[in-house]
């Protein structure tokens, strides 16, 4: 807009010749193109103004819209004098949502992502294109003593119009049956409008409670499942265990203490100290009665997929988060469970329908968007990664800043700006670690988690020091597989091959049968496991975990994995096989695609290469590289900080470092 003015004036005065520009009084009519000029202009407003009519032809007429027969529940409002009820308006809200959810012809929002719009002052339009839907059902509850107001209301999401709305008065003990017809009412308005089938099917997902009490502590423990953390699922556990004192036949009850209890289990997926043996003890008879009571309960096939797969037996997690979602299809933890299932089976093709499914559901999720930003990176997709890392940081600014640093750091091998992410994201996340680490500011790495220092002892070469805090976390914890696995590779890296086998051993032995050991960096201790047999003289039973090995990376790479990691294990696996040439190759690309750990250079996998010119290349071309990610680390962190008020650098490390302009 400013420089319009200004163009048209010297446009006015001026032309462009053959010769240049030139002041229109000085130009020869029969030199001028003046002609040629004015043919171009046309020809480029009449291609602006296709351009237009197109644009407005595919808004309005081509352009997907959201999917008619689809609808998104918000959270009721709380109008009870005591604003601590909200748990109850929600609740509500919640199993009026499950109810329409087994309708089904009809896309169901879950209810991470429309109740996240709860407290916000958005119009229905606004929210409905968030969600992608052209239904919403609001409403708001009222709870007085034993009595109780329901107020609902479907709005057709395009032009706000009502079709159909409701008020219930009832006493409390009949707040199932206000469900049931509300449901019935909505389901009749929405099949009058979309032409939906018969709602035959539909039951409700909670069975009348003999108590209502009863009823009230099953939904505060709900919410705080929703909200996870150990503190609130213990709080949950007390609340459902009080339900089940007021009700013992409440099925669902059952069902989410069951899977509160699965939850506090110390597992990297846990949040609490139970063993596995301890959750087993304490959940599965809660699993039983609550399907002896309801055999299709949604709850309870997702309980069961949870156990299954803190048991690691992802066959029964898949098969039971299928009938979870069989029963409630907008069931996104079942959801969740059943990608994390088919992750871990490497059925890669499957895992990615289901986290598609998961974004259509949920798409506001965090967990399913997170997972969906670590999918796109892996695939070599780094700008639409990044793209959805930008949607993340408008709802949580820690997970947003999180997935910014993988996909910089992990995938495109940008330290420096993977730091500047991660310094963002929540204190002591391992990014800072590696970050540091990978550039040699080892006393950097140690300030950010003293728990987390084995990592930078092996970096630095303690070998005594890392094998020592790692068998120490080993012995407080048995049986955490994480515990094991820094154990192992503590000893792996310190070339002690002999001492990590067994450890190795028993990771492989927790794995699904065929499958690598389980967990992040499955694959690398799955050749490492191979190369122990190897050295201890197994060499049948070398071939056997190599064996697991390539039949995984082949999954992988049929899905369309191409990154760094991808790229390493392949390197690690030819090396096995004693082939350099390959090894080296694979380890270029590596590079090329952003690994920048020069740790890998000293893995006893490539002992053959140590001294072969071209992988000694390879390791000064990376040590290049991070020399210069070095560089623009100390750039950032002592003058372009970008959390100055919540960290700083220790002054020796910005000491002698000159302030420059890093390309």
């Amino acid at each position: 807009a400013v420089g319009f003015p200004i163009a048209l004036m010297f446009s006015w005065f001026y032309e462009i010749t053959s010769e240049g520009i030139s002041l229109d009084k000085d130009v020869d009519p029969e030199q001028s193109i003046i002609h040629v000029t004015r043919r171009r202009l046309d020809f480029l407003v009449i291609s602006l103004l296709c351009a237009a009519v197109i644009l407005f032809a595919y808004d309005k007429w081509w352009m997907p819209g959201p999917p008619e027969k689809s609808i998104a529940v918000l959270p009721f409002k709380n109008m009870s004098a005591d604003p601590d009820q909200e748990y109850f308006s929600d609740g509500i809200s919640e199993e009026l949502l499950n109810l329409l959810a087994q309708i089904p012809e009809l896309r169901v929002i879950s209810r991470t992502s429309a109740f996240s719009f709860k407290g916000q002052n958005l119009e229905i339009p606004a929210i409905a294109r968030r969600l992608n839907v052209a239904h919403i059902l609001e409403g708001s509850v009222r709870k007085s003593g034993n009595k109780i107001r329901i107020t609902a209301q479907l709005i057709k999401a395009d032009d706000g119009f009502h079709l159909w709305s409701n008020s219930y008065d009832r006493d409390l003990g009949d707040i199932f049956a206000v469900q049931r017809e509300i449901s019935a009412a909505i389901s009749d308005a929405l099949k009058a409008e979309l032409a939906l089938e018969a709602f035959e099917t539909a039951q409700p997902v909670v069975i009348n409670a003999a108590n209502s009490d009863a009823y009230d502590a099953y939904l505060r423990a709900r919410e705080l499942i929703h909200l996870r953390g150990e503190r609130n699922l213990e709080d949950a556990v007390r609340h459902l265990e009080r339900s089940l004192r007021l009700y013992n036949n409440f099925a669902p009850a059952h069902a989410q203490l069951a899977i509160a209890t699965t939850m506090l289990q110390d597992a990297p997926e846990g949040y609490g100290t139970l063993s596995l043996e301890e959750v087993r003890r304490k959940a599965v008879p809660h699993l039983d009665r609550a399907q002896e009571l309801e055999p299709n309960l949604a709850e309870a096939h997702g309980g069961r997929a949870l156990l299954a797969y803190f048991s690691r037996d992802m066959e029964s997690t898949i098969e039971h988060a299928r009938k979870a979602l069989a029963s409630n299809p907008s069931d996104v933890d079942a959801m969740n469970w059943l990608y994390a299932g088919l992750v871990s089976l490497r059925r890669y093709k499957e895992a990615e329908a289901t986290l598609k499914q998961l974004l259509v559901t949920d798409p506001l999720t965090i967990v399913g968007r997170m997972n969906y930003i670590g999918w796109l990176s892996s695939i070599g997709r780094i700008q639409e990664a990044h793209e959805m890392a930008d949607q993340l940081l408008l709802q949580s600014s820690e997970f947003g800043y999180s997935a910014h640093a993988d996909t910089s750091l992990i995938y495109e091998g940008k330290i420096a700006e993977g730091l500047s992410w991660a310094l963002r994201a929540p204190a002591g996340n391992f990014y800072l670690i590696f970050a540091f680490i990978w550039v040699g500011e080892y006393d950097e790495a140690r300030r950010i988690d003293e728990s987390q220092d084995y990592w930078v002892d092996l970096a630095a070469g303690r070998f005594d020091e890392a094998i020592r805090a790692t068998q120490r976390n080993m012995h407080l914890k048995p049986g955490n597989e994480e515990a094991i696995v820094v154990a192992a590779d503590a000893l792996y890296e310190a070339g002690r091959i002999d001492e990590a086998l067994p450890l190795y051993e028993r990771l492989l032995d927790l794995a699904p049968e065929g499958r690598p050991i389980s967990g992040p960096a499955a694959d690398f201790q799955t050749v490492r496991l191979a190369l122990s047999r190897r050295k201890a003289g197994d060499e049948d039973g070398a071939q056997a975990a190599a064996q697991i090995i390539r039949h995984d990376f082949a999954a992988r790479r049929a899905a369309g994995r191409k990154n760094q990691e991808q790229q390493h294990v392949e390197a690690m696996i030819v090396a096995f096989e004693h082939n350099p040439d390959r090894a080296i190759a694979a380890l270029k690309s590596a590079i090329q695609l952003g690994l920048r750990n020069p740790q890998v250079f000293d893995d006893p996998i490539f002992e053959n290469l140590w001294d072969e010119p071209r992988f000694v290349a390879l390791q000064q071309e990376l040590g290049t590289i991070l020399a210069r990610e070095h560089d623009k680390v100390l750039q950032l962190i002592c003058f372009n900080n970008p959390v100055p008020d919540n960290w700083q650098p220790l002054p020796e490390t910005c000491d002698g470092v000159v302030e420059q302009l890093i390309l």
